[in-house]
């Protein structure tokens, strides 16, 4: 009895080493690390011929368990059901391996606990089943959809705003061939229309508002892929534009949101080019969510002859007035609605007045521009060009961030397809380098200038170009010599020796 006893104590001993859990830790990158600087653990116990592994989490929270055939840190073997979980203890994943491989079921979660996806893994990695998107306007996310996969191939995608059997869009697509059809519903889940490759009917086409999900416009195609129909719809569901053509002309109507008409154009068919000319009234062209108008162009006799601009807050912009498809003038106003100025027009070119593009302002006298300003935005100003007395050169200002001024160069009125001027760089208010340019080359002196490759530095010496390229902190990169006159050059390579006005004005490296 003495010795059974014994050697059944030994036999206990003996199990508990062989299941005895191992501790190993980790970092937050999962590197081998110690206990004292660990963000995960790992315990491993034997479970007959595999290995059972849990992850924890520093404050001991399960984050992982599942059984492997290699449990060697960062080249897991798993086997069976592996389950992951958040901090909460909430399951983030499920997935099934064999040999390492996943195969079988998997889902995914996200912190609320809704289903991500639910799939069904192949050996060589295709997949069927389904995934989840949810409508998060926080997160520019302003729709649910549904996409089930119900072979590798081929797909339904549902795109829908709270009912999936509401208003939404249908799609169902095949990746190896690129056919698709994609049907579009309405309110209550009232079917709208269809667009498919391949068919030679009419097709529609549906857009939507977000948040909450409605139809903003409806576009019908001929089997040409011209537009015949379209309406638009305001956010009440109210028509606010209409339009319809046909073999022999069309129109377009315009409304406001009670249903006034505010502009109705009239089209007419050209059988040479088969396409649709405006012939008389309003064309009222919305901006890209329809809550108001970018432009609205006017038409008499098959001609423009008015064309309003509007800025992103609907305020009128600019007037262009058109006579036999030529500009006669254009008007500018302030956001308040007041003049800003104008700019009259000879032979469709610029002549008398200010003209004023984006950031660009450009005055004109007898078809001359005798001063040009650019600005940086609103109100800060980059550079500044003027017209001598004669008008035969043009002297320019170029102004750094600060309102300094970095340049000053003069050009002839008349040039040959290169820069040429004279210039003079200022460093801390004082005039620091000269240099003459001749059709973009380097003539005699040295300048510095921003590049896409850093600051560069041109001097001349000689028949070279002595190049010289610093990263933004001041650090010579690379040096070189060109011969002056090397001919054609790539003007991406930086040690590209041409010279153009665009160069003194480029701040692609701002903090330089």
């Amino acid at each position: 009895m003495k010795k059974l006893f014994t050697s059944a104590v030994f036999a206990l001993i003996i199990s508990i080493n062989i299941n005895a859990q191992e501790k190993i830790y980790f970092d937050e990158n999962w590197e081998k690390t110690t206990q004292s600087k660990m963000e995960f653990y790992r315990e491993t116990e034997n479970r007959g011929k595999l290995t059972l592994i849990k992850d924890f989490y520093k404050n001991g929270t399960l984050q992982m368990e599942g059984l492997a055939s290699d449990a060697t840190p960062g080249s897991e073997v798993y086997e069976g059901k592996v389950t992951w979980y958040n901090e909460e203890g909430k399951v983030l994943s499920t997935g099934t391996f064999s040999g390492g491989i996943q195969v079988g079921p998997a889902k995914t979660f996200d912190e609320q606990g809704r289903i991500l996806e639910d799939l069904i893994y192949k050996a060589d990695g295709t997949f069927t089943g389904k995934l989840y998107n949810y409508k998060n306007p926080e997160e520019m996310s302003y729709y649910n959809t549904v996409t089930t996969y119900e072979t590798p191939d081929n797909f339904k995608s549902v795109v829908y705003d709270e009912d999936i059997k509401g208003i939404r869009y249908e799609t169902v697509s095949n990746s190896n061939t690129g056919a698709f059809e994609t049907k579009f519903y309405g309110e209550k889940g009232k079917f709208i229309g269809v667009n498919s490759s391949g068919s030679s009917a009419d097709k529609i086409t549906v857009e939507y508002y977000q948040d909450p999900m409605k139809v903003s416009k409806i576009e019908k195609q001929n089997k040409e892929g011209v537009v015949t129909e379209s309406i638009i719809y305001s956010t009440k569901g109210e028509i606010l534009q209409e339009e319809k053509k046909n073999k022999k002309g069309g129109y377009k109507k315009t409304y406001d949101e009670t249903g006034k008409l505010i502009g109705n154009l009239t089209y007419i068919y050209d059988k040479e080019t088969e396409s649709y000319k405006p012939q008389d009234g309003e064309d009222y062209q919305f901006n890209y969510n329809f809550s108001g108008f970018v432009a609205i162009e006017s038409y008499k006799n098959g001609f423009a002859v008015l064309k309003k601009y509007f800025d992103e807050n609907g305020n009128l912009s600019s007037e262009q007035i058109l006579k036999d498809e030529m500009t006669q003038e254009i008007k500018y106003y302030y956001p308040d609605g007041k003049p800003k100025g104008s700019v009259t027009y000879k032979d469709d070119m610029p002549y008398n007045g200010t003209l004023y593009e984006a950031l660009v302002e450009q005055h004109y006298k007898d078809g001359v521009l005798v001063h040009s300003r650019y600005f940086r935005d609103e109100e800060n100003l980059k550079a500044e060009t003027k017209i001598n007395a004669a008008q035969t050169v043009y002297n320019s200002t170029v102004y750094d961030e600060k309102g300094a001024v970095v340049y000053t160069y003069s050009q002839p009125v008349e040039q040959d397809s290169g820069f040429t001027a004279q210039i003079i760089q200022y460093a801390k208010g004082k005039p620091a380098n000269k240099a003459v340019v001749k059709d973009g080359i380097l003539q005699s002196g040295k300048i510095k200038y921003k590049s896409e490759y850093g600051l560069k530095e041109l001097e001349r010496s000689g028949k070279w170009i002595i190049v010289k390229v610093f990263n933004p902190e001041g650090g010579l990169i690379q040096e070189s010599k060109v011969l002056a006159e090397a001919g054609e050059q790539d003007p991406y390579n930086a040690l590209n020796t041409q010279i153009t006005e665009a160069d003194l004005q480029y701040e692609f490296f701002e903090s330089m």
